[in-house]
């Protein structure tokens, strides 16, 4: 994938992977040792990866010049139509029988029901959830849903552009539970030109059927493409960011998934650029973090197309991370981007499925039997949430997000407070490694009374090693067995499993925190929006000022050179100053987790180390000098 710009899972993941090493390494090493260049060439393998699973861009085919056909004047006067549901609110206009307008009203799934609205909203200030952009809607020609595309560029024009008649209603349309609509739009033409696009509406799911029908002197037009976009989404979003990212595209093609961001596109001197994506659909479409529309065809096929567009897009001044914020210098505009798919269908008037709702995992996983069924093959669309943009790491996401997502919805069940759910969750974790966590005081602990002696033996062996005598020598394996008796019950591989456990599910939790719409627009306490950043800073700051604190207290392996000491010192300032630059603006759902366990761990070891508080021998006290009349007791001889 080439991405202009990192995703927020690849930031997050090197951050959390940087949190890891610094943590577990510093803590371990006693010898300083130059920086590893692994890193970065595991970086460089994983980009390079990536870039080979996602097809690399290619240019659009150009049509061939087609020979210009008399059409007939478009007489017929335009219509829009209202369907309005208890889930959704459509608007179809006729001229190209397109969506215009797609507002989502509630969030339905097997476990609830609540209502939607768009981002920002709060309080009695509540703004409706719009899913197609205006610029595309304002474009011309305009880029919006149901539009068809075939080899022939006077066929597009016609089909596109053009008035069509409507049938099967009257005027606006509203639906209650358990009824369904059909309107139709047909259009003839002079040139020999028909089609006819079919719609189903209902009332109690997201789903929808079009059947487009297109025939030119009576033959199915071959390679004939449903255009979904562009950039389907939430529409109010103020700006962009790592953690609030724009529209996408997905799919599921050739037996994998596929995702492609707008930033990733390689686009040309007009802003343009195209992807061809290999392989059987098996369905497709544009969606942001919460929200897609997807078309699933009667039967898979191959030809599916991305097209994009960039675009700055002006704003009111905002900061774009903690640099800005600090330099108090803020940005006006942003790069946007439209994205549509053009996916492959039978225009024969085979039924194309349309999905268009919420990404919620509970929704998503009924919707999974509902399109078997219908379809007549196996639908699985869960893949439409995006657990990873990388496919080595996505099927571990995936199974530790999914249980996470369901022990959040559980403790809200009970708590009704998705907050309190997160810290609830947290403290359990946490207590679940408290015993790991005491095994690495001991650790600690035994490895720091060790490290005078181990200092010692090392000093020899380098003394030896001068003296050019071989390892094989008694005297160096003696040694080397010395090292090996102070090591035992002092590894550093027992310190390091708290951490290690912590790191996948740390990772896991992010992704659940960013693919959970439960957590979209959930209050706790001054927070609005537990998806979204804390408008106040305040939790990045106590995040890194607990983070201080956790590592403080936590013990360490024992210093032998003040190099090692003031390396660890600046480590323990230096880390959470870097967290605070990545986790700006990071998920306030996120860095509640991370905060409230740095709170538990912090206490926990505050336990610890009060009960391995070593105690004075009974009997004796400690003074400060040796009082004038105390009398020299002269040692007795032991026997011992």
């Amino acid at each position: 994938m080439d991405n202009n710009e990192p995703s927020s899972q690849t930031r997050f993941i090197i951050a959390a992977a940087l949190s890891l090493v610094v943590l577990v390494g510093w803590s371990y090493f006693f010898t300083p040792k130059k920086p590893d260049a692994n890193t970065a060439n595991a970086n460089t393998a994983a980009n390079t990866t990536t870039a080979q699973a996602t097809p690399a861009p290619t240019a659009t085919p150009t049509p061939q010049p087609q020979t210009a056909v008399a059409t007939t004047p478009d007489t017929t006067p335009n219509k829009l139509i209202k369907i309005t549901t208890p889930l959704y609110e459509v608007t179809l206009d006729s001229k190209g029988a397109v969506a215009t307008s797609w507002i989502l009203l509630k969030n339905k799934t097997p476990k609830e029901e609540r209502p939607l609205y768009a981002d920002g909203s709060k309080g009695d200030e509540k703004t409706p959830l719009q899913l197609i952009s205006p610029e595309a809607l304002g474009r011309t020609p305009r880029e919006v849903p149901f539009r068809l595309s075939t080899d022939d560029a006077d066929v597009n024009a016609l089909v596109n552009d053009r008035n069509y008649e409507v049938s099967g209603v009257d005027g606006d349309v509203t639906l209650t539970d358990g009824q369904e609509k059909k309107i139709d739009f047909t259009l003839k033409d002079a040139s020999g030109v028909e089609v006819t696009k079919t719609f189903v509406f209902r009332a109690d799911n997201y789903l929808s059927d079009l059947q487009v029908k297109l025939t030119k002197n009576g033959q199915t037009v071959p390679n004939t493409k449903l255009l979904i976009g562009a950039s389907i989404g939430d529409q109010a979003i103020v700006h962009h960011s790592f953690y609030h990212p724009e529209s996408e595209a997905i799919a599921y093609a050739g037996d994998a998934v596929y995702r492609h961001p707008g930033a990733s596109f390689t686009f040309d001197q007009s802003n343009q650029s195209s992807i061809a994506v290999p392989g059987n659909v098996e369905w497709a479409g544009v969606a942001d973090a919460y929200f897609a529309m997807t078309a699933i065809p009667a039967k898979p096929m191959p030809g599916l197309e991305y097209k994009a567009s960039k675009f700055e897009f002006a704003q009111p001044p905002f900061y774009d991370g903690i640099i800005s914020f600090v330099t108090q210098n803020k940005k006006t505009s942003e790069t946007r981007h439209l994205i549509t798919a053009y996916v492959p269908i039978e225009a024969d008037g085979s039924v194309t499925k349309i999905y268009t709702g919420t990404k919620d995992y509970f929704a998503l996983k009924d919707y999974n039997s509902i399109l078997t069924a219908s379809v007549g093959r196996e639908i699985d669309i869960i893949p439409m949430i995006n657990f990873s943009n990388y496919s080595w790491i996505r099927p571990i996401t995936s199974r530790i997000a999914i249980p996470i997502v369901y022990a959040l919805n559980f403790f809200n069940g009970l708590t009704h407070n998705y907050g309190i759910a997160i810290i609830i969750f947290t403290f359990l974790f946490y207590m679940l490694l408290f015993p790991l966590r005491w095994s690495q005081s001991k650790s600690f602990k035994k490895a720091s009374g060790n490290a005078p002696k181990m200092k010692e033996i090392q000093d020899k062996i380098k003394d030896l090693q001068k003296k050019g005598v071989p390892t094989d020598d008694p005297r160096m394996r003696q040694l080397q067995m010395d090292q090996l008796k102070m090591t035992k019950d002092a590894l550093p591989i027992g310190g390091c499993l708290p951490m290690i456990l912590q790191f996948p599910l740390l990772i896991a939790f992010y992704t659940a925190v960013t693919v959970s719409i439960d957590l979209r627009q959930a209050s706790f306490l001054w927070l609005p929006d537990l998806s979204a950043a804390d408008p106040f800073h305040i939790l990045e700051f106590g995040f890194a000022i607990s983070m201080i604190l956790s590592m403080k207290f936590t013990p360490t392996a024992a210093t032998v050179t003040p190099e090692q000491a003031t390396q660890q010192k600046m480590m323990t300032y230096f880390m959470p100053v870097m967290m605070l630059w990545v986790m700006w603006s990071a998920p306030s759902g996120l860095l509640l987790y991370w905060f409230f366990g740095n709170i538990v761990s912090f206490g926990q070891q505050m336990v610890i180390n009060r009960m391995n508080k070593p105690k004075d021998p009974g009997g004796m006290m400690v003074v400060d000098s040796v009082p004038a009349n105390a009398k020299n007791v002269k040692p007795k001889l032991s026997t011992t």
